[in-house]
């Protein structure tokens, strides 16, 4: 039985024993507890090797500088529309207003800094140890895009360090896979004490969340991808999405970017003309730091649960939320579950209770299914501007790929 399924059933079993049991099922709390625990034990390492071993990918920054900044720079500009996409629309939708949950007494520790000036001189670690014994995720990041630019200027010297970060990114991966493993139960005793204690409020507004994702990621597909082909790559679209579409099937399948990698690179290469050193810098890069659709679903999931727990959010904890939700999208890595894993610190940053995982864990995967969609097409559009831009593309291989004749 597949992954996703599993989990569904985990989610409807703990709807119905919530409902059946009350509040005495909030004796499954506990083993819910340890699911969350062992995704936040995951995050500072996936987050350190993962951003790490991306950096290193531009190889080399005086031969690819243009490219790298051209790439780099396309990623976050989609990256922070994505997000800004998806915070207003949580703001219209407000699709964990009608849970009404009990409001919790909310500290915002060092992590989440009142001012500005905290907020910016929060994000320098003065002992990186110090920062990785806290937990200090913005610090851990800031930390791994300094080593990450060292190691490529030190070249061969760094190789063997290099090679450690990469063993550790493989190593994480796996332990993700087999935290996911526990994902059904743990959603299930996640969702029967959650349902017990508010009853059947809380399925109508999953509905809205997942709804509040989907027109999120329709935008960012169908509106910023397709503008940025016609007026910066300029190229037609249609071409591009149905070059793409083994691609997209494979994404949508298996919620993974990562296992979309090497049919993601043959689209780009044969359905879009692009040349294999485009395509693979870019892909490769972006298969590690683009996650247009993972911002999305921080963002929206951040606010779900802040809305739901009636927790406002000022002006430095959005700043905060955009930061965190951008950084976190470039940590994480791009397969099944990792989302969940990603939203722990996100939630610790804003200070939010990570109980409110178990109002979306059950739902997550139908999330990261277009999720992984948006992450696989915003690589691919990224390769063709930079290829475009570098006169490394094939527009004629590009144009076949059309059905009909078409300007759009």
């Amino acid at each position: 039985m597949k992954s996703w399924i599993r989990i569904l059933l985990g989610l409807g079993l703990g709807i119905l024993v919530g409902l059946i049991f009350g509040e005495k099922a909030h004796v499954f709390q506990i083993f819910g507890q340890i699911f969350i625990n062992l995704m936040t034990m995951l995050v500072v390492l996936i987050i350190f090797s993962s951003l790490v071993v991306g950096i290193c990918h531009i190889d080399n920054p005086k031969k690819l500088g243009r490219i790298g900044f051209r790439t780099i720079a396309f990623y976050l500009i989609t990256t922070m529309i994505a997000i800004g996409i998806a915070l207003v629309l949580a703001k219209i939708i407000e699709p964990g207003k009608a849970l009404h949950l009990s409001k919790v007494t909310v500290t915002f520790n060092h992590l989440a800094p009142k001012t500005l000036s905290d907020l910016f001189l929060s994000l320098i670690p003065s002992n990186p140890f110090k920062a990785f014994a806290e937990g200090n995720v913005l610090q851990i990041i800031i930390f791994s895009i300094f080593l990450g630019v060292a190691i490529t200027f030190v070249k061969e010297k760094a190789k063997p360090f290099l090679a450690v970060l990469e063993s550790i990114t493989h190593i994480m991966h796996k332990l993700t896979h087999f935290v996911m493993l526990l994902a059904p139960y743990g959603v299930f005793a996640l969702m029967a004490a959650t349902v017990g204690k508010i009853g059947v409020r809380s399925l109508m507004p999953l509905v809205k969340f997942l709804a509040c994702n989907y027109i999120a990621c329709l935008i960012q597909l169908l509106l910023v991808f397709s503008v940025s082909l016609k007026y910066l790559a300029h190229v037609k679209v249609i071409p591009f999405f149905k070059g793409m579409k083994d691609a997209v099937v494979l994404a949508f399948t298996t919620s993974s970017s990562s296992a979309t990698l090497p049919v993601a690179l043959e689209c780009t290469q044969k359905h879009l003309g692009v040349s294999e050193d485009i395509s693979g810098f870019v892909l490769s890069l972006g298969s590690t730091i683009n996650m247009n659709g993972g911002a999305i679903g921080q963002a929206i999931s951040a606010m779900f649960i802040a809305q739901a727990y009636g927790i406002h959010l000022g002006v430095v904890q959005i700043i905060t939320l955009v930061l965190i939700s951008l950084f976190s999208a470039i940590g994480a890595a791009g397969i099944p579950g990792t989302g969940l894993i990603m939203l722990t610190l996100v939630l610790n940053v804003l200070g939010l209770p990570l109980e409110g995982i178990a109002l979306i864990a059950g739902v997550d995967r139908l999330r990261e299914m277009l999720s992984s969609v948006v992450n696989v097409l915003g690589d691919a559009v990224a390769a063709v501007f930079v290829a475009k831009k570098e006169g490394e593309i094939n527009e004629k291989v590009y144009h076949a790929a059309t059905w009909i004749d078409s300007d759009i």
